[in-house]
């Protein structure tokens, strides 16, 4: 219900699947002459203008079976004419169809789109609808010196100390992110050996979404999340989760036997992610865990650059951060290294790769 699928198929069938869509996108791609290809790549823009303006105008909380378009555009209070005209651009990209009679009908995607959908993805259109990630993105070619910064250049401050400016702003962002926690947390609970774990640290966990369906999927666990001041008083309460307020470059709550960091490492430089990883270091050597582990989980990284949601939020950290983005399996490795951790392996995962790093004396 959360995923939008019978079951989690294994990662290698999805890897297989992300293969083919690329090839299939560069064989569609492949007969169009360059003004068709530079058009569509400018008017790809009108995906995220689509999709804000149907939740805006609340289509798919309003469209649950078959609708006339006049009918639906009453209820809306809009024009039909106009209307038909957003219905169609939806049923185009999918999100949306029409039935022989001409009604429109919602899909599987219609329903992620819900307010009461409890994947939650909704808020990644509100998200990404925000005038400060517009300006960021019209400040993409500033992130490309050293010490660039786009999302800082189009808005003033850098992208956290922003949101921790503008609250309902930050809300959404936490309520995008727990969207893919629960994601994360629902494979990470099956991929990995949770057996020998008792308790586990999500840091910088947001919302405490991801602990919180690890949590459901092994009884056995306790949770420990670690999370900003103006976050943590948003977590979501569980029976067997500690929610701590601190600042994860300063200090790592010890004794975890497990230290996650789920799409964090890729918001920050290297020199950061270094120091950062010297405090989850020290936490797990100050638990004194005989089998202490520290997970992180990033989007899969090619060395053939794909048509797939990795190089997208490589492109999205490149404007929301100075110096985040998506690292291979050898990068990681060398900036654990200080620490005195080693990748012991990599472990695909239908939501990206999980790289596990223990210390390095093991």
């Amino acid at each position: 219900e959360v995923l939008g699928v019978p079951g989690l198929p294994p990662a290698g069938v999805l890897g297989a699947v992300d293969r083919l869509r690329d090839g299939l996108s560069r064989l569609r791609r492949a007969p169009a002459p360059p003004p068709v290809r530079v058009l569509e790549g400018v008017l790809a823009v009108l995906d995220q203008a689509a999709l804000v303006a149907l939740c805006r105008a609340d289509i798919p909380d309003r469209l649950r079976g078959p609708r006339s378009i006049d009918g639906l555009a009453a209820d809306l209070g809009v024009d039909p004419a106009r209307l038909a005209r957003l219905l169609r651009y939806a049923v185009a990209r999918g999100w949306l169809r029409l039935d022989r009679r001409g009604r429109v009908r919602p899909t599987a995607t219609t329903a992620f789109l819900r307010r009461d959908h409890p994947g939650g993805w909704r808020a990644w259109v509100e998200l990404m609808g925000g005038d400060e990630i517009a300006r960021a993105l019209d400040h993409l070619a500033a992130g490309l010196t050293d010490d660039g910064d786009p999302f800082a250049a189009g808005n003033g401050a850098g992208f956290f100390a922003w949101m921790a400016d503008h609250p309902d702003r930050h809300a959404t962002f936490d309520a995008a992110m727990a969207a893919g926690a629960r994601m994360h947390g629902l494979v990470l609970a099956q991929a990995l050996d949770w057996s020998r774990s008792r308790r586990v640290c999500d840091v910088g966990g947001g919302i405490g979404a991801l602990l919180g369906a690890l949590l459901d999927a092994h009884p056995h666990l306790d949770g420990v999340l670690l999370e900003l001041p103006e976050v943590a008083r948003r977590a979501q309460p569980h029976a067997r989760l500690e929610v701590v307020a601190g600042d994860a470059f300063a200090a790592v709550p010890p004794g975890c036997d497990t230290y996650l960091l789920v799409n964090v490492v890729h918001d920050w430089a290297d020199a950061a992610v270094r120091r950062l990883l010297a405090r989850v270091a020290a936490a797990l050597e100050g638990g004194d865990v005989a089998e202490g582990r520290v997970v992180i989980v990033e989007s899969r990284v090619t060395a053939r650059p794909r048509d797939d949601l990795g190089v997208r939020t490589d492109l999205l950290m490149l404007a929301l951060t100075p110096g985040g983005r998506e690292r291979n399996a050898e990068e990681l490795t060398q900036l654990a290294a200080p620490a005195g951790l080693r990748r012991s392996r990599s472990v695909p995962l239908a939501s990206g790769v999980a790289h596990v790093l223990v210390p390095e004396l093991r």
